[in-house]
């Protein structure tokens, strides 16, 4: 399965893959942005990557750039639970180079359609440390909201917050139609 965005593109993981997926997580700048458990060896890798393919819960994709097929990142959708709608989304851009350039905010839209068109989930929801600045403008522009948040350890050991965001199907279907009309142009449906 492919997902097509603008800037980037989703498809499945491989094994070829693995040794990005795992320097990104032994890097010590990505990792103090991650909230969740991701591979930190290639052995834990294989082992994550298996669970994934067996798994009707979770979704999970490399995430590359558009204009020349460079893995960039990794994006999932996880924890699905199928008879309420609902999955949680994480995505990491592990090339830094491509920070700051609306990647990452591409892939979650792209996610996001296939999230409320293809799987037809009601909600996605995500949780994000709140010094994490730059993803939190990224999924507001995406549509998130905040809707609580947490006391956790953070990466550094020390205390700290994890906000938790949200999006509904309906919100996101008006959003498109507000800035559809406000733009002159026929709505897409997502």
């Amino acid at each position: 399965m492919m997902i097509r965005g603008g800037k980037v593109f989703l498809r499945p993981i491989q094994p070829d893959d693995f040794p990005l997926l795992v320097g990104w997580t032994n890097d010590p700048e990505i990792s103090r942005l991650m909230e969740g458990d991701y591979p930190a060896t290639l052995e834990e890798c294989e082992t994550w990557y298996r669970a994934g393919l067996r798994s009707r819960h979770s979704q999970r994709f490399a995430l590359c750039a558009a204009k020349d097929g460079r893995l960039i990142g990794d994006a999932a959708l996880d924890h699905i639970a199928w008879r309420s709608g609902d999955a949680e989304l994480r995505i990491r851009i592990g090339e830094k180079t491509y920070w700051n350039q609306g990647y990452g905010e591409d892939a979650v839209n792209a996610l996001l359609d296939h999230a409320f068109s293809t799987m037809n989930l009601r909600r996605v929801y995500l949780r994000v440390f709140a010094f994490n600045q730059r993803a939190i403008r990224c999924y507001e522009k995406c549509g998130f909201r905040k809707e609580g948040r947490l006391r956790r350890t953070g990466p550094d050991g020390e205390p700290t917050w994890v906000l938790l965001m949200r999006l509904w199907k309906e919100e996101r279907a008006a959003a498109r139609l507000k800035a559809a009309r406000s733009m002159g142009n026929e709505p897409q449906t997502a």
